[in-house]
Parts: structure tokens; sequence; C-alpha cells
């Protein structure tokens, strides 16, 4: 075994993001206690001179690319895939904050569990100056679970290279990618399970639930028809899915956020 390869490659593909908050995402990858990591950071051509932010950082863990133009969120984290060296790859968005022990928490959780495959935790949801609630759900994901929507927070996320090669990496659906490639690992029997610890502040605000109308929608409903429908859902479990959809789509968005605020929990929902 080489010791000089790192057991665990952190990805981020940046576009536009809050110089502050990406900043802020970036150094707590870095300040981690565990350190036996790569972070590999794709620059998918965004406003941010990302090049000169990472140079002024100064830290020799990060490896940057740029694309040669955008070309998505997908395209990014699957070259950063490709690029990475590591046993587990754990993802990281750019507007969130890792908890210092995150990926100990992680690294020790997948070395015990030999079993599990994909892992997940629980965290902190932060609208830009207050954690206003928190993720609820923890345990072995199951099909029951998994039919529900997405019970990851995808950029608490870390899983075994070999999972993610073995399906060809992410799955090209807009906005809900995360989904779609949770679906695809779990009908090939991959094991999932949410660790009880909150190891993220996830950045969620009430623009992050603007962007989720029923026009933004139209890749979940694509995703839905081809790949929700392999977990072989009920009719009734494949239409209270479709229609809840739906509803949210058409609730403006100022409502949502107010609605989950007071509520002070998110579960099975993406960005």
């Amino acid at each position: 075994m080489n010791e000089n390869k790192p057991l665990v490659s952190v990805i981020m593909s940046e576009f536009n993001t809050n110089e502050e908050l990406l900043v802020d995402s970036i150094n707590s990858i870095l300040n981690q206690t565990y350190k036996n990591f790569e972070f590999i950071i794709i620059d998918d051509c965004g406003r941010n001179d990302l090049n000169e932010i990472i140079n002024k950082i100064d830290d020799k863990r990060i490896k940057y690319y740029k694309n040669d133009k955008n070309m998505g969120l997908v395209y990014s984290l699957n070259k950063a895939i490709k690029m990475s060296n590591g046993k587990y790859i754990a993802r990281m968005d750019t507007d969130d904050y890792a908890y210092p022990d995150r990926l100990e928490l992680e690294v020790d959780f997948l070395e015990k569990n030999k079993n599990i495959d994909i892992i997940s935790s629980r965290a902190d949801f932060y609208d830009g100056k207050d954690i206003w609630g928190e993720s609820k759900f923890f345990g072995k994901v199951d099909r029951k679970i998994i039919l529900k929507g997405s019970p990851l927070i995808h950029p608490a996320t870390m899983y075994k290279k070999t999972a993610i090669d073995k399906i060809g990496g992410y799955l090209n659906y807009y906005r809900c990618e995360d989904y779609a490639t949770w679906i695809e690992l779990f009908i090939n029997g991959y094991n999932f399970y949410v660790i009880e610890n909150k190891t993220l502040r996830y950045h969620l605000c009430e623009d992050d639930y603007k962007k989720r109308t029923l026009k933004m929608r139209k890749e979940f409903f694509k995703m839905f028809k081809e790949q929700y429908i392999k977990l072989n859902p009920s009719r009734i479990e494949y239409y209270k899915m479709y229609i809840k959809n739906i509803v949210a789509g058409l609730i403006p968005g100022h409502f949502m956020f107010i609605y989950h605020k007071k509520k002070g929990k998110l579960i099975n929902e993406n960005k």
C-alpha cells in the first residue's frame, strides 16, 4: 500500500459562490481533525477568480482544475472523481461548512462497518445568519426510506470510490443528480447509512426555496419516470410522491421556507 496515497478525496465544484461562504467552506475542510485527504476543486468557469482565492489559501492538499467552459455540476463532479486517488470520496458544497470532526467521524464509521458503502450524516440548517433547524433522520436506509425521497444530505456524504465507479459516476439530472444516483446505487445492491452525528452546517435560505418552482422541477419529473420507477413503487407510492412534488412546486418559495423554518426540520429535500 502506498503510504503517501490519501485515504479520502474531498470533491467540490465551484460556480458563482458568495466568496465569503466559499472561503469558509474550503477552510472548514482544511481544518479537519482528520488529515489524510486530498481536496479536489473544479472551477466551472463562474465569476470568481477561484485560482487567486486558492493561491491565497495556499494549502498543498488542494488540487485545482478549471474546465474549458461551464459544464455543470455533474460533469465537474465526475471529473473530480476520475482524478481522485482516495478509497473514499467525500462530497462538499461551496456554501456549506463542515464541522471539524466530519471526516474523522465518517472515515471511522466506514472503516468499522465494511458492509456499508455510502454514508451521510445529520446536519444543521443555516440561512446565512442563524441556524434555524436540523435534519432528523438517521439510521439504515431501506427501500421504504428511499421511496420517500433522498434521505442523504448530499454535501455530508462519503462513499466508496469503487461504488460510484461501478455505476459510471453521477447520473446527469439537473438539481436532482444526487437522488438519481442514490437510486442507481441502491438498486445495484449498495448499502446506505446516515450517522446520528451532525457533521455539517447546511446553507439553506429563502433563495434556495425560490428555485424550487414547478418549471425548475421538470428535470425531477424526468428522473422520476426514468429512475424512481426502478424502485418498483406501488401505485399509491408513485402518485403520492408525484403529487407531493407538484404541490411543492406550486407553492411560492417564500411560504415553503417559512413553513420549514417553523417546523425547524427538513427531511427528503434537495437544494
